[in-house]
């Protein structure tokens, strides 16, 4: 069995939870370890993503402990779905309970530890980039790979049409992480290789490469 061995900084009333929170960050490693060693990227998960971990109760404190780290007015109101972040290697999050009461959307099964695996794959990737955050994509992409990785999502997967994929890649605000996961998921099986997929934000023909794939398999359904 594997140990936690990062200090888990607990909200009061938490404290006799700490097994169960332990057992989910473990549940998280262990989904991205598996999901890193399918696709040769094993080597990057050997060193820790966390060095710290802490967790509210409070949606109120959590936002203000984001705000904090993040140098904004401590009064920043937050999107009541914001549930977790890992900065500076310090993971945040709120508890199972109330990831669950402020998205209900994404309550699946293993919910939460997928939540934490979620953070922990933005690391994941940055790493795959070699440190490069700017080759990341635009926001349906970067989430999309945290949210494929954590398998979120994949049990309703249902593919999009082409013009809801095209009306995703022309957005500009934060969209449906739903619609992430099953653009991310349809895309993944349709590019040639996942492995090359990955590095095609970094490329001058992104937008093209793009367009080319939808086009050609777009066709082959339509044929």
């Amino acid at each position: 069995m594997q140990e936690v061995n990062i200090p888990i900084i607990l909200q009061a009333g938490l404290s006799s939870r700490r097994k169960d929170f332990v057992d989910y960050l473990l549940m998280a490693k262990s989904r991205l370890e598996s999901f890193a060693h399918n696709y040769g990227w094993q080597h990057l998960t050997e060193k820790a993503f966390v060095d710290t971990w802490e967790i509210y109760d409070d949606k109120k404190a959590f936002d203000r402990r984001i705000c904090e780290m993040a140098g904004m007015p401590i009064d920043t109101e937050l999107p009541v779905t914001y549930s977790a972040v890992l900065e500076q290697r310090i993971l945040i999050s709120v508890t199972p309970e109330l990831y669950r009461q402020n998205y209900p959307q994404g309550d699946e099964a293993e919910a939460f530890s997928k939540l934490l695996c979620h953070e922990m794959a933005h690391r994941l990737h940055i790493r795959i980039l070699d440190g490069n955050e700017e080759a990341m994509g635009p926001v349906w992409f970067y989430e999309g790979f945290a949210l494929f990785s954590a398998g979120q999502f994949e049990h309703s997967f249902q593919p999009l049409t082409k013009d809801k994929l095209l009306a995703m890649f022309s957005e500009h605000e934060r969209g449906n992480y739903q619609h992430y996961a099953y653009a991310f998921r349809q895309l993944a099986i349709m590019a040639e290789s996942f492995q090359e997929f990955i590095f095609w934000p970094s490329q001058p023909d992104f937008e093209l490469s793009l367009n080319r794939l939808l086009q050609q398999n777009f066709q082959i359904r339509e044929g």
